[in-house]
């Protein structure tokens, strides 16, 4: 071939140069996202980029010493990049397995780029099938991203079809006005421009992936923090029918046949069967109230708001508490599981009211409107430690909290806890009416 090539420049040296370092970057950055998610696209677009690196470092070294047998690379690293990129694109749009024998079309862009240096003897005669095969890869790439981004939406799939795209056009001028140093330096500007847009789409296409299996995970998370909570209250169910039907039903007997055996009993054993009727009489109350606790008859008879009443009521008799109940009239109609999540939270609140406060008053509000629910349940106890939170109580074996978490959670609800060193504390939980 007879030259007339550009003499190398310094300038377009330092410019091939910083697009190298940019395309090595984007290379590490593929690698980065494919160890983030391994999807064998991105691990295929960094072998893409490496080569293109290949093909810089032949044409810097071309421009650097003049030696004719780099600009022969640099045309074979011109095919194997086109090659790269239409292998990734493949690999991206029908995920195509490997095969060994595919490394024998690493050939062709040799034996073209030696027909086109060895045979022919006009500058645009050799580089116009190599820029034809580069340009016409880098379009159709865009293409296969831009139908991704028509089937799922991606706006990053978007953005990398239009970059390709342009970047494919862009190819069409090297033999005509960047081979001749008319382009200098804007042509590798554009490059570098387009392979920075290139690597920013495939960054927002890779968070859109995190972010749906993000979202997957957390609806799996959701179904499963039901399902617990289904057979939780499956078990309590069972257990408070057992109870009911068995050791209620069994201590009623007994206490019946005590009744019977203290009529024909003598004087001095009366005294001793009403001592032994007070204890029974004391251990059918306990059954009934762990019935109760088990599975709430006041919400299935009376609902939420009497329920609410009722239990704070009894809790607050049976332990000397000044209860101060702020429930509102009128709310949504609930679902059964919104409902029973929010007595349970009751519950749980009021239990730790008397198990750990040291607390003389407790007050319980309940209000809402038709898309949110807001219960808290406060006492004037001894208070929490700063720094207390949820996951601290949690960690520390507190269950109910965790389970009353995990319930209010799984209706899409928020759980929260404050507390100052002898404030008392404040459970507050927020639901949305429908979920």
């Amino acid at each position: 071939m007879q030259g007339t090539l550009p003499p190398a420049a310094g300038a377009e040296l330092a410019d091939a140069i910083f697009q190298a370092v940019i395309t090595a970057g984007l290379a590490a950055f593929a690698v980065v996202l494919y160890r983030r998610i391994r999807a064998r696209w991105l691990a295929w677009w960094a072998l893409a980029w490496g080569l293109y690196v290949v093909r810089l470092l032949a044409i810097i070294t071309f421009l650097a010493t003049g030696a004719l047998p780099w600009l022969f690379w640099h045309q074979v690293a011109t095919g194997w990049v086109a090659l790269a990129i239409l292998w990734a694109a493949l690999v991206f749009s029908r995920d195509l397995p490997w095969r060994h024998h595919y490394l024998t079309l690493a050939a062709f862009p040799v034996v073209l780029a030696w027909l086109a240096v060895s045979r022919l003897d006009q500058f645009l005669l050799v580089a116009i099938p190599m820029v034809a095969l580069i340009a016409g890869v880098t379009i159709w790439t865009g293409w296969v991203f831009w139908r991704h981004a028509n089937r799922t939406g991606s706006r990053g799939a978007r953005f990398v079809a239009i970059s390709f795209a342009l970047w494919g056009l862009h190819h069409l001028d090297y033999p005509f006005l960047r081979a001749r140093g008319a382009w200098q330096p804007w042509g590798y500007f554009l490059d570098i421009a387009f392979e920075l847009a290139v690597g920013v789409g495939f960054g927002l296409m890779v968070l859109s992936d995190l972010a749906t299996r993000l979202q997957a995970r957390t609806a799996e998370l959701a179904r499963l923090q039901q399902r617990r909570v289904a057979q939780d209250e499956g078990t309590r169910r069972r257990l408070s029918r057992e109870l009911h039907d068995e050791s209620a039903q069994t201590f009623s007997a007994v206490r019946l046949e005590l009744g019977m055996l203290r009529e024909s009993a003598g004087d001095d054993l009366r005294d001793r069967i009403d001592r032994v009727v007070s204890l029974v009489d004391d251990g059918i109350r306990g059954v009934r109230r762990v019935i109760s606790d088990l599975r709430p008859s006041q919400l299935d008879d009376l609902g939420l708001i009497a329920a609410i009443r009722a239990h704070a009521e009894e809790v607050a008799t049976r332990h000397g508490l000044e209860l101060d109940l702020d429930l509102a009239s009128g709310l949504p109609s609930l679902d059964a599981e919104v409902e029973l999540s929010l007595f349970r939270a009751v519950q749980e609140s009021l239990s730790n009211v008397v198990r750990h406060a040291g607390a003389s008053s407790v007050r319980v509000s309940l209000h809402g409107d038709q898309r949110r629910l807001r219960l808290e349940v406060a006492d004037n106890g001894r208070g929490l430690q700063a720094g207390h939170d949820i996951g601290m109580f949690e960690r520390a074996g507190h269950l109910g909290l965790a389970g009353m978490n995990e319930r209010i959670s799984a209706l899409g609800g928020t759980m929260s806890i404050s507390s100052g060193e002898n404030s008392g504390v404040t459970v507050s939980v927020a639901v949305p009416t429908n979920h």
